[in-house]
């Protein structure tokens, strides 16, 4: 039957989206993966068959199913991340299509710099691959689009705007900032000249008219990190710049008319964890972690320490009350993951820690939604439908 499926992270991302999408690739008929949110800042692990794992940031988690993915104009995109994952995914016998919204938004290599150079931006938390500067520049005078890069005159015009904004932003600052300056000075871009003519090759342009024209029977929302960052409902400023809610992914059904049952999946580890800057209620309460040899996330870094805690019930509810604000009539299911990797089930009430015996237990305490799915595994083959 054909349908939308809204998948969602319920923290501050990390919660198996890539896993999940690739187990709804691999389950529904005619699927096309949509990017709502976020951008290439985004790492969605999932296995491939012949047991590598890949971390996909620029192209969608239901590649290695042949899944087609498209980036919507709500997200960004990297030339430079597209052409070496692309290059990436080829090696692993995969060529991925990847379709883009005229209007999604580029990263540059002056976005970058800038992210990774702006002392405000690093005590926030960052990835540190300009996702946030480039939604921001993207907010004012000096937008760059995905079609701009189908016409090279105009795209080197606009790009030599961006380096000038960024020099005037500089500028602004002050001296502090001479060394910064000198460095985006003589920044050298031939590389990422060249990488946008490969990407003209990679990617082709298509409207939300068009994608929905073309037939897919079901619709696969991949969202970006976790509702606990959203710009709206995040606590300020460890936030990201992007609604990480269905608000975006229920804007384009609506807009386009696509009339069909909606379900919406809110994904949580079975552990509450936080790679980045920022309050984390269960900090408090750490875990130990067993079976846990595939984690992607690591230590250092711009984006800072991984850190892990209990579950927090009163989080799982605050991110499902935020988002109830779109889902409206959507059927809702929880789906719980890593749960192999936790030695003893506890979480957090109202701030009290309480311990539970075994797995049925904890499932039942945490438990939020009337439909309850699990994964007691990295990959796609261990998720089950509990009730």
């Amino acid at each position: 039957m054909a349908g939308n499926h809204i998948i969602l992270g319920m923290g501050y991302g990390d919660e198996g989206k890539g896993v999940f999408t690739d187990y709804l690739s691999s389950r529904l008929d005619r699927p096309v993966v949509i990017r709502f949110n976020g951008g290439h800042q985004c790492g969605h692990t999932v296995r491939h068959a012949d047991g590598h794992f890949h971390v996909f940031s620029n192209f969608g988690a239901g590649s290695f199913r042949q899944v087609p993915v498209f980036f919507s104009r709500f997200c960004t995109i990297d030339p430079m991340g597209i052409v070496r994952e692309f290059n990436a995914l080829q090696r692993l016998g995969v060529t991925p299509v990847l379709f883009v919204d005229p209007l999604a938004m580029v990263t540059t290599p002056f976005d970058k710099f800038y992210n990774v150079n702006d002392r405000a931006n690093l005590a926030h938390g960052t990835v540190g691959v300009g996702f946030g500067a480039t939604i921001e520049r993207n907010q004012g005078p000096y937008k760059l689009y995905a079609q701009d890069l189908l016409f090279p005159t105009v795209f080197h015009r606009k790009l030599e705007a961006v380096r000038d904004s960024y020099r005037a932003r500089l500028k602004a600052r002050g001296l502090e900032c001479c060394l910064e300056a000198l460095e985006l000075e003589i920044m050298r871009i031939d590389q990422f000249r060249r990488e946008v003519e490969l990407t003209r090759e990679i990617i082709s342009l298509l409207t939300e008219q068009q994608l929905f024209s073309m037939g897919f029977e079901n619709h696969i929302f991949e969202g970006g990190q976790g509702i606990l960052l959203d710009m709206d409902f995040g606590v300020f400023p460890n936030v990201t710049r992007s609604n990480t809610t269905s608000k975006n992914a229920f804007e384009i059904l609506r807009r386009n008319n696509i009339c069909r049952d909606s379900d919406v999946y809110y994904l949580t580890r079975a552990y509450q964890s936080r790679h980045g800057n920022g309050w984390m209620s269960s900090e408090g309460y750490p875990v130990t972690l067993v079976n846990n040899a595939n984690e992607t996330n690591g230590p250092g870094g711009h984006q800072g320490e991984f850190r892990t805690g209990v579950l927090d019930t009163d989080l799982l509810r605050y991110a499902l009350q935020c988002d109830a604000n779109f889902a409206e009539n959507a059927q809702k299911h929880m789906v719980i993951s890593c749960l192999d990797q936790v030695t003893t089930f506890q979480y957090l009430t109202a701030g009290n820690l309480v311990t539970v015996p075994d797995r049925d237990s904890f499932l039942k305490q945490i438990a939020r939604c009337d439909a309850i799915w699990t994964n007691q595994g990295p990959g796609s083959e261990t998720i089950t439908q509990w009730r």
